[in-house]
């Protein structure tokens, strides 16, 4: 191997070293880089062939134990530090049709043309936030994939499509999504959720922050509704907002949940999460949650949270609660009108100071002359009435607890919005999963831990079903059952038949699982999906 491998640099050097001698540096650059490239993948090439000669040869099928066929299979791989070929022998099974390779096990190589060390790099790229893609030069760039690509060829001179970018990083995702949808089914099965190793323990504070908001994307079947959760220990620093002068326990180390699945199954998500973040230990006495109005996770929370000894505390966002004041303020006196911020900001400062009691006296006052101003104040009516209990914001503020869920809202933007609805991107369910799956695990600081699992060498196995449960499509007629909040996210969905998806276009803990719950699926007070629709199952197409 020594004596093919000196032929073989001397070759690669022969061929550019005289139009080396009158380049610049940033064309040496670019030569000796493609030179770096020919030599190493020889060299990988070699040494593998090396492992291969030296792995026995399998008896049986691992499946059937039947007889195995050899012959010959070269695999060719786009890799870290070069392009190369693995010329090694393929065994085949002709009873259960199935084949192995002893090298890509001995050398821990999963599906597809992308070698293990490229595979994390690709990936890694795709999960940058916008932040740092506006500290790029590929900025501009609006396509999804396309800036991974470029990167990769201008950093290393490796040459990949966006398609192959676009089935790895979606391949990877759904492997940190399997792994979550494991820990979902260890939890309703009461088994320990996490090994002791991957619990994350706040040591200097009991208190634990859970943050739950929805946001829509553009599947195929229609807008759906993605649910993020963001978690996080309070204290014991303080933080004091510089625009309202409030000081409240600051936020601790944050880590993400993604899903694009209902109420009950987003709970477990968050359940699994917050295990993670150490409820169900001596380490977590009290959970704060944070919130908007939304039913689904008020008749949830406490069920799934509320574990033996630990406090539940429900906070209403209360720049939610403003946005309803200004709809009534706008309706009755003009919209951004002087009038409206009259009535409005003394009502913020009651609301803030005595909770919804007084709220809701001065909307009992009123008397409205318009449907606007009607409908805008039954609205408020409505929201306040509910949602009182979880507006006793002299308590929260006496305890210097947060009372506005922003945390959960930039998780919103900065990890569905910024990546999965951009100008003109359409989405099957499993990609999109896959795809904020990754960005939470990065956005969590689990990417090196994740990769320690190898989730390149995951094979799913081949009847397996995907790990995320289908978001079905609303019929037409159906749609009158549903609340006025869903009913313009699924008109686009009855408009057109179905058709098949595809993805977005060109450790141990003590702890233990609640009981399953056995409430209907809710949002905004009307059943959805099960109760009410036809089931139009997709997938992505390969």
């Amino acid at each position: 191997m020594y004596k093919e491998m000196q032929v073989l640099v001397g070759e690669a050097l022969e061929a550019v070293v005289p139009a080396l001698l009158t380049a610049d540096l940033a064309t040496l650059e670019q030569r000796v880089q493609h030179v770096g490239r020919v030599i190493l993948g020889g060299l990988i090439e070699r040494v593998a062939a090396g492992q291969a000669q030296g792995l026995p040869r399998p008896a049986r099928c691992p499946a059937c134990h039947g007889p195995l066929k050899r012959r010959e299979r070269a695999r060719p791989l786009v890799g870290l530090v070069g392009d190369y070929t693995l010329h090694r022998p393929y065994y085949w099974c002709a009873a259960c049709k199935r084949g192995t390779a002893a090298l890509d096990a001995a050398l821990g190589l999963g599906p597809g043309e992308v070698s293990p060390g490229l595979a994390r790099v690709v990936a890694g790229l795709d999960r940058r936030s916008a932040a740092e893609r506006g500290q790029c030069p590929w900025a501009a760039v609006e396509a999804t994939f396309t800036p991974a690509v470029d990167l990769v060829q201008e950093a290393l001179g490796a040459t990949l499509s966006d398609e192959t970018v676009r089935r790895l990083a979606e391949r990877i995702g759904a492997t940190a999504e399997a792994q979550t949808q494991a820990a979902i089914t260890r939890a309703k099965r009461g088994q320990p959720v996490w090994t002791e190793d991957a619990v994350e323990r706040a040591e200097d504070t009991p208190i634990l922050a859970v943050e739950v908001d929805g946001v829509l994307v553009h599947q195929e079947a229609g807008w759906h509704e993605m649910k993020v959760v963001t978690l996080a220990p309070l204290g014991p620093e303080l933080h004091t907002d510089p625009d309202t002068g409030r000081t409240h326990l600051a936020w601790g180390e944050a880590s993400d949940g993604v899903g694009a699945e209902e109420a009950e199954d987003c709970w477990w998500r968050v359940y699994v999460e917050a295990v993670r973040r150490g409820l169900g230990t001596p380490a977590v006495r009290t959970v704060v949650v944070l919130a908007d109005g939304a039913r689904w996770i008020w008749e949830r929370a406490r069920a799934f949270l509320g574990l033996p000894g630990v406090e539940v505390v429900e906070i209403a966002d209360i720049y939610h609660a403003y946005s309803y004041l200004w709809a009534v303020g706008n309706a009755l006196h003009g919209a951004g009108s002087l009038r409206a911020a009259a009535w409005v900001e003394p009502l913020k400062d009651q609301l803030y100071q005595h909770g919804a009691t007084p709220v809701l006296t001065a909307l009992a006052a009123l008397r409205p002359t318009t449907a606007e101003a009607v409908q805008a104040i039954d609205d408020a009516r409505t929201y306040f009435t509910r949602n009182a209990a979880h507006m006793d914001d002299p308590r929260f503020v006496a305890r210097q607890l947060p009372i506005g869920s922003g945390a959960v809202e930039s998780s919103c933007k900065c990890l569905v919005e910024a990546r999965l609805t951009q100008a003109g991107m359409r989405w099957g369910i499993p990609g999109s999963q896959a795809i904020a799956r990754l960005r939470a695990l990065h956005r969590s600081g689990r990417w090196a831990a994740f990769w320690q699992t190898h989730p390149d060498q995951y094979r799913p196995p081949e009847d397996a079903a995907s790990p995320t449960p289908p978001v079905p499509a609303v019929s037409r007629r159906h749609r009158g059952a549903l609340c006025p909040r869903h009913v313009a996210m699924c008109r686009r969905a009855c408009r057109r038949p179905a058709r098949r998806a595809t993805s977005q276009t060109h450790a141990r803990s003590t702890s233990t699982a609640p009981a399953p719950l056995r409430l209907g699926e809710l949002c905004c007070g009307a059943p959805l999906y099960q109760q009410i629709i036809d089931i139009d199952v997709s997938s992505d197409v390969r």
